[in-house]
This record gives structure tokens, C-alpha cells and sequence, in this order.
């Protein structure tokens, strides 16, 4: 993010009227004579001139005439000498609520500034100023606003901050709007898509990030990983797009292998399901749930990972040695946490049992 200089007073800037004044004296050309040429009062032209008023489209018409100069530059003139008084007004613009966003966001600030998106010598209104640019609002408070237009799976038990959570928002949109997908999705290849995550599970790449973000963008899905902040306890985010694409981002939250493939096949369920109808998004909160489409994309989840029939078979037969486990897992073509995860979480076997098997992931962000 450039840094401006600041501390110019508006009295300072250069009112085009000057340069109207300027050319008078250069050509020795009186000013009710220019008036008379231009087709304007000629206490009108003293006002410009005097920075009282602006040039006017007929004015610039007007000069181009009378001074040979063309209108465009008389025009680009008045909308450049706008352009630095409203940059110099910026900061009068900051409201004391906005600095209290900072402290809000600070977790996402020092984020930003690790990752060099903003410099770490901005003062508090240069980086209100930054950030609001960055994040495309008029008001850093407007970010609180932004939270019902997502999807999202979120945390049972933290505390949502609307104000990260908006600013998590727009890092989502930032990141998805440098991704290319090819291709609008298809559900009819949703079983092609899912036998396709499953290989990957069973590869343990250490680029599983990079691989994922490739096949997704085959299937039309723009898929990336944002890093997660206290206040925003999201697993994931889905937007659809105006050509039939779709944004899918899951956070660093789920730490632990099966947390994360549930959570992607969930948000994959809600795509798959026709959860967002059209171009938009749609939430899911604590707050605002729709059960049902939740109940259905944790099927989804579910189905695709294990086959339900079969789970039902291998719960009735109650042994839950780790080769029975292990043997299981295989014939569902999923890693062995997958099937340790799913035990512990129905509470079939205690959370002590076979933890070191449990797979956690650490995500390199891109």
C-alpha cells in the first residue's frame, strides 16, 4: 500500500483558475476581453480565476476557443485540483468510531502488515485511509455490514466480532479475485469431483493446498485458503458468480485432517445441493441457520466420506481395535483419522483412543 505525503495545506493547491490568470499575463490579454471571447461574465471568469468557483463545461468549451487550448485539458485540470482537495480532506473524513475498528481488526492489521499488503509506518488515519481502500468501504465501520453476504459454517462456541468478520469477508473477495476458473461447475460431475478429493486424501502431499486449489478450478470452483481470526470463527465461505463459477475458502481452523474434510465436503455440499440459487451467497451462522440446508450439506459431507450402509454395519458389529479401524477405513478409500474422527466425535470410542493416529495440518498460505 503507497504511502502519501501528508501535511499539504488546501490553501497551497493550484486552483485552475491560475493558470487561467497566468495566460492573461503571458498573452496580455485583459480579462473582459477573455470573457467576451469565451462567451462568460466576466465577473463569472473572476471568480474562477480567484479559486471562488470551478470551470464549468461551458467555460472549458469556451477557452478551448478563445485561448486554443482544448477542453479536455481544462476539465482534467478542475477534476485533478478535486481530486487532491478531497485527498486532503480524507483524514478530516475519520470518525472517532473508525479508530476504534482498528483495535477491533488489529489481529487482521498485523496480518496485513507481515504479508506486506500495508506498511507498518502508516499513522492511524493513513491507515484508516489504507484500509478502507483495501477493503473497498467508504467508513471502516461499514465492515460490520458486510457479514450476511457469505456463506459460512461457524464455530459452536466463540464469540463473533462483526467487525473481523467483515474484514475476513473481504480478504476472502481480495483473494478469490486472483484465482481463474475455466470452466462454470457442473453438478452432474460432482461424483467425479468427490472420488477425486478422495485420491488426494489418501496421498499426503506436502503441496496438498496447491493440488486442491488445481482441481477445484477444473470443477469451476475458485478454491483458497484464508487464515482464520479471534471474533470470526468461520470454517468456511461460498460465494457463486454471475458466469456460474463458484469461491469456496475454508479457514486454518481445523487443525485437526478429518475437521477439515468434513468441513470441505460440507461447503462442497452446499454448491452440490443448490444452495445459492443464483449469483450472490448466502449465510450461515449460529445466528441465521437455515437447519435444513445444514442437516443436508452435513449429509453430504458424510455420505461422501463414508458410505452410510456400511457404517451402520461396522457400528453393529462393535469392534473398534485399531486394525478393525484401519481395515475399515480402507475399504472406504479415506485416511484411518477420518474414521477415528468420526467414532470419537459420535462418542462410539473415548477422545484418548488412538490420538497420535489423528492427522493435523498446518497450512502454508499462498
Amino acid at each position: 500500500m503507497a504511502e502519501k505525503n501528508r501535511g499539504i495545506s488546501p490553501d497551497l493547491l493550484i486552483h485552475p483558475g491560475e493558470t487561467i490568470s497566468d495566460l492573461l499575463e503571458a498573452r496580455n490579454i485583459a480579462q473582459k476581453e477573455l470573457a467576451q471571447r469565451a462567451g462568460v461574465s466576466e465577473a463569472f471568469l473572476s471568480d474562477v480565476i480567484h479559486g471562488k468557483k470551478d470551470i464549468s463545461k461551458g467555460l472549458a468549451m469556451g477557452l478551448e476557443y478563445a485561448l486554443g487550448l482544448p477542453r479536455s485539458f481544462w476539465l482534467n485540470l478542475q477534476a485533478n485540483y478535486d481530486a487532491e482537495l478531497l485527498s486532503l480532506q480524507e483524514e478530516d473524513s475519520i470518525q472517532e468510531e473508525e479508530k476504534a475498528v482498528l483495535t477491533s481488526i488489529h489481529e487482521v492489521i498485523d496480518y496485513l502488515k507481515k504479508r506486506s499488503v500495508i506498511s507498518d509506518k502508516l499513522t492511524q488515519e493513513q491507515m484508516i485511509i489504507g484500509l478502507r481502500r483495501l477493503f473497498q468501504v467508504s467508513r471502516l465501520t461499514g465492515l460490520r455490514t458486510l457479514a450476511p453476504s457469505g456463506a459460512f459454517r461457524m464455530s459452536d462456541k466463540a464469540a463473533i466480532n462483526q467487525d473481523v468478520l467483515g474484514a475476513w469477508l473481504c480478504l476472502c473477495k481480495i483473494q478469490g479475485s486472483g484465482l481463474q476458473v475455466d470452466t462454470s461447475f457442473d453438478p452432474d460431475r460432482a461424483d467425479e469431483l468427490v472420488s477425486a478429493i478422495k485420491r488426494i486424501m489418501l496421498t499426503n502431499r506436502g503441496d496438498l493446498q496447491k493440488v486442491l486449489k488445481e482441481l477445484f478450478a477444473k470443477y469451476g470452483i475458485y478454491f483458497s485458503i484464508v487464515r482464520n481470526f479471534r471474533g470470526a470463527p468461520v470454517h468456511g465461505y461460498i460465494a457463486r458468480n454471475e458466469d456460474g463459477t463458484y469461491q469456496m475458502v475454508l479457514t486454518l481452523r481445523g487443525a485437526f485432517a478429518d475437521i477439515f474434510w468434513f468441513s470441505l465436503f460440507h461447503e462442497l455440499g452446499h454448491i452440490i445441493n443448490g444452495d445459492i440459487s443464483k449469483p450472490g451467497s448466502f449465510i450461515d451462522t449460529d445466528c441465521i441457520k437455515d437447519e435444513k440446508k445444514e442437516a443436508a450439506a452435513d449429509d453430504f459431507a458424510s455420505r461422501s466420506l463414508i458410505d452410510p450402509a456400511s457404517y451402520e454395519r461396522f457400528l453393529d458389529q462393535g469392534i473398534f481395535s485399531f486394525s478393525a479401524i484401519k481395515e475399515y477405513a480402507q475399504t472406504q478409500s479415506v485416511p484411518l483419522y477420518v474414521v477415528i474422527g468420526r467414532l470419537q466425535k459420535e462418542k462410539v470410542i473415548p477422545w484418548t483412543w488412538y490420538h497420535r493416529y489423528k492427522t493435523r495440518y498446518k497450512w502454508a498460505e499462498s
